[in-house]
């Protein structure tokens, strides 16, 4: 069997709204990567993770060793986010679900009228309520 993919908590509003961006080439091909699997298998294990770094990190030019140095601001920002994001999903830290079922509950939990609530400081956050959810994804993901 597969291992999980471990994608931290805010990163669940993140996969669904992706459309090849991100801070640069190599974290965007990873970010696809990632997305691409989920898209040819919804029944993939995800293992929800919060002030950790993810799969999804690995290629970030803002890792270090093991915070976030983009800003310290940012690096608690982001834990932040991670915790906030899982108590308005109802997850912890280390639970595994099939990728379907999470990232269709954060979908539904967190739409286009709590996005701005829920995601309140990122900067992407212009942009995903500009593009919203990757249609084709949610459509692979529910096949």
């Amino acid at each position: 069997m597969k291992k999980p993919i471990k994608i931290r908590a805010h990163h669940l509003n993140c996969i669904p709204k992706f459309y090849h961006g991100g801070y640069n080439e190599k974290f965007a091909k990873n970010m696809k990567k990632i997305c691409l699997e989920i898209r040819k298998n919804p029944n993939q294990k995800i293992q929800v993770v919060i002030g950790k770094f993810d799969d999804l990190c690995l290629e970030c030019p803002y890792k270090s060793e093991k915070d976030c140095v983009q800003s310290k601001r940012i690096g608690k920002w982001v834990v932040e986010q991670d915790r906030k994001v899982a108590d308005y999903l109802g997850v912890k830290s280390g639970e595994i679900f099939s990728a379907k079922e999470i990232l269709n509950l954060g979908m539904e939990k967190i739409n286009f009228e709590t996005i701005s609530d829920v995601c309140k400081g990122c900067i992407f956050l212009g942009n995903c309520k500009k593009v919203g959810i990757n249609n084709a994804f949610r459509k692979d993901l529910n096949k």
